[in-house]
């Protein structure tokens, strides 16, 4: 099966912290022409994978939303024409939850059109409750709004619906009265500490503040971000995660990957998709693919692509490929979609280490480790006996006399990257 992730890149205004490829208030004919583009995508798709069944569709962005529920529709409708969407088991979209009117008649509209389908999933970019640092990020909304959007929003909620809530950790603590650090305001986080023991959203994405220099917010500016209030220190980030991370996994929530906690059964089919290497393709701007070379997908798409590798082994192994579309607005616009230094043909040892280093990740692991050996480092098995033996990761077995699998713990997902650096020969 193939899973779409559809971009919209388009936002009322660009977050200083995003580092994501989005585009800040465009002309109406620019959108309209973007989505020309993006239809015009569906079709080659549709053309050179006809019929092909659909796992997950997931809106990103950006601000999906922004759109509308018309366009949006529209979108889909298309999809359902030229793919076989009967066993569509997410349908999944990005939301700002502001204005928080337009918002609210948005989720109305989708839940009412897509009822046939199992599960229609919301993904709700909130980031903060502390009003100080809404007001730096340029989020035109404050805590009260939240709280009223969010009570708004509870009746809405349909049988089929998956409520995501994103937060940020910037680490910004505020100074009590009595010299005390605090985060937030009280109201505020026990409100957050409410809203998990409620349940009533079904997951949580919980970040850390993470700078780049084509960001507004620099790295190379961190101390004046932090004079200025915006962020804390890195132990303040961690000290924010950590404080929020216990609230949910106290209220019953699941940590399935390293940023993302759900209830059970409820996690994001999406990102299982990505994190465990099936087959999706990536639609617009700045949109990333990924192809297993076991697929009846691969042949194909290496086919209708050869002309860009007129060099390429037509009897090399290959186990995967991935490729990404231009990050340039004119481009695309002229139907200029991939060129050949944004593929990634993929290795037998390539595709060994990018299933270790994703499967790692989430709270399924490594089901075996004996597959990975050629690129994990020689004494790895001395390494993750140590690691059990800290608290980092408990064994798996996939039979009853074996022991090759493991998965970390919440301890071992905090300091994921350095495990998955001392465990993989090469990285």
């Amino acid at each position: 099966m193939l899973s779409l992730y559809l971009h919209i890149p388009f936002c009322s205004s660009v977050c200083p912290y995003c580092s994501f490829s989005v585009l800040e208030k465009q002309s109406y004919a620019t959108i309209q022409a973007y989505l020309t583009q993006l239809h015009a995508e569906i079709d080659a798709y549709g053309q050179l994978f006809p019929r092909a069944e659909i796992k997950s569709v997931y809106f990103w962005g950006g601000t999906p939303n922004l759109l509308g529920s018309t366009e949006i529709i529209k979108l889909m409708n298309h999809i359902e024409q030229v793919f076989d969407c009967s066993q569509l088991a997410e349908l999944s979209i990005e939301c700002n939850p502001f204005p928080a009117d337009n918002v609210l008649s948005f989720v109305a509209k989708l839940n009412t059109v897509y009822a046939k389908y199992p599960r229609m999933r919301y993904s709700f970019g909130i980031q903060s409750f502390d009003n100080g640092v809404l007001a730096q990020a340029g989020r035109p909304y404050t805590f009260p709004g939240m709280v009223d959007f969010l009570r708004s929003l509870q009746p809405l909620k349909q049988e089929h619906n998956i409520f995501n809530l994103d937060f940020i950790a910037f680490g910004k603590f505020n100074q009590t009265k009595k010299g005390h650090s605090q985060l937030w305001t009280p109201s505020a986080l026990q409100f957050f500490s409410s809203l998990a023991n409620a349940q009533f959203a079904d997951s949580f994405s919980l970040y850390t503040l993470e700078l780049f220099e084509h960001q507004k917010w620099k790295i190379a500016e961190k101390a004046v971000l932090r004079q200025q209030g915006c962020l804390g220190t890195e132990e303040e980030v961690d000290a924010e995660f950590q404080l929020l991370k216990a609230l949910l996994l106290d209220a019953g929530y699941v940590r399935y990957e390293i940023s993302n906690f759900s209830l059970i059964s409820r996690s994001s089919i999406h990102n299982r998709v990505y994190r465990e290497m099936e087959n999706y393709l990536g639609l617009g701007l700045y949109a990333s693919s990924f192809l297993r070379g076991d697929s009846v997908y691969f042949s194909p798409w290496k086919e209708k692509m050869q002309p860009l590798f007129p060099s390429l082994e037509t009897n090399e192994t290959y186990t995967g490929v991935r490729f990404t579309n231009t990050p340039y607005l004119p481009k695309y616009l002229t139907g200029e979609r991939i060129s050949a230094e944004t593929v990634q043909w993929l290795s037998p040892m390539d595709m060994l280490i990018e299933t270790f280093f994703l499967a790692i990740r989430t709270d399924r692991g490594i089901e075996d480790s004996t597959p990975f050996i050629p690129v994990l480092v020689a004494d790895y098995e001395q390494k993750l006996h140590a690691y059990a033996q800290e608290g980092y990761l408990t064994f798996k077995s996939i039979s009853p006399t074996s022991k090759n699998g493991f998965r970390l713990t919440d301890k071992g997902m905090d300091c994921a990257n350095a495990l998955i650096t001392e465990l993989l020969a090469q990285v």
